[in-house]
């Protein structure tokens, strides 16, 4: 038997290498560990193997010193025998006239056969983990609308049915004390009733459309009509940097102004309110402030009140749009609305003088 070197014989008797020794006439003599196997049998021209066919040029140019080896990298496990990838080199050795070749495992092969797995394994929990943020955006959805659904029945019906109850329990008053002034009473309820329809009917077509694209009078105006149908004494200060942020959140502030200034009306009974929007800080920290104070009876915070959900949904309102809004109020110190949303559109400072200040 041809020796094949005392350094690397005990590693392919290991397996961890292959070595095999071809003659000079290109016929396998010796075959030492699986992962030559691929090498055709002892005594076969080792050119029949699918990875030397039609390299007897190479194989000559080699025996001769034309070139110092022949590398083969990358040799795949679909071969017979071989059931990793491994990377074979075919050297001369003139001492011997014969060819030598040192079959090794093909780690770069193998990393990137787990680079692959570990891609597609990444790729299946991305998968999961995008189905289940679907589901969750899915709920949230579901969940948004039915707060939606709920905010709207209170803004609309309850109010409507509310003011229609009052009439319709004073016209029974007058029925029993003042029979003239019952024609009146039925005239009022009919027209509650029909304001509360009109309500309800554009409560439907706002929740036939998505949020953005809601479209109301602008907060100024709100608080102009208020001061109109009230008699209150409304004061507006409106920093010039607030402006875009008013803009930018034209849905949520409209509805927490439109809820305040119902309860003001509703239950406050004050004669002074006063709106505030400034803006508190710079950049993406930048956040805008709109305070509703009035000067009326105000409420303990601590009393429960069943049935009433204006203060939830003006929380809810803001919470959907990414900031809190909060109330202060004591029975005779009136009642402080604070709305703080987060501006992603670029705004002026604030603190340059009230700007848009006007009385109403």
């Amino acid at each position: 038997m041809i020796d094949l070197g005392t350094e690397l014989l005990p590693a392919a008797q290991a397996d961890v290498i292959g070595l095999a020794v071809v003659r000079a006439d290109r016929t396998v003599q010796q075959k030492v560990g699986h992962l030559v196997e691929w090498l055709p049998a002892i005594g076969a021209d080792c050119c029949l193997c699918p990875l030397l066919v039609g390299m007897e040029a190479e194989m000559a140019a080699l025996s001769e010193g034309r070139r110092d080896l022949i590398a083969l990298s990358g040799v795949r496990a679909e071969l017979p025998g071989l059931d990793r990838p491994v990377t074979a080199v075919v050297l001369w050795n003139s001492d011997q006239s014969h060819y030598v070749v040192i079959a090794m495992p093909d780690f770069t092969a193998r990393q990137a056969e787990i680079m692959f797995e570990s891609e597609r394994r990444a790729r299946r929990l991305m998968e999961q983990q995008l189905e289940a943020a679907n589901s969750e955006v899915r709920f949230a959805s579901l969940a948004r609308t039915r707060l939606r659904l709920a905010r709207d029945l209170h803004d609309t019906l309850v109010h409507s049915i509310i003011a229609l109850l009052t009439q319709i329990r004073l016209t029974r008053h007058f029925l029993a004390t003042d029979p003239a002034r019952v024609s009146e009473g039925l005239a009022i309820a009919e027209e509650a009733a029909i304001n509360g329809l009109a309500r309800a009917r554009d409560a439907i077509a706002r929740l036939r459309m998505p949020d953005e694209l809601e479209l109301g009078s602008d907060v100024e105006g709100m608080l102009s009509d208020f001061a109109r149908q009230t008699g209150a004494e409304v004061s507006v200060n409106i920093d010039d940097g607030a402006r875009v942020g008013l803009q930018e959140h034209a849905t949520t502030v409209q509805r927490i102004v439109g809820e305040a200034l119902r309860n003001i009306e509703a239950h406050a009974k004050a004669r002074q309110v006063r709106f505030d929007a400034v803006v508190e800080g710079t950049g993406a920290g930048g956040r805008l402030l709109v305070d509703i104070r009035d000067d009326g009876r105000g409420f303990d915070r601590a009393t429960s009140r069943p049935g009433h959900f204006g203060l939830i949904g003006m929380a809810e309102f803001a919470e959907l749009a990414g900031g809190e809004c909060t109330v202060e109020s004591s029975p005779g110190a009136g009642t402080l609305v604070r709305i703080s949303l987060p501006l992603t559109a670029p705004a002026m400072k604030s603190g340059h003088g009230a700007a848009g200040a006007s009385k109403r």
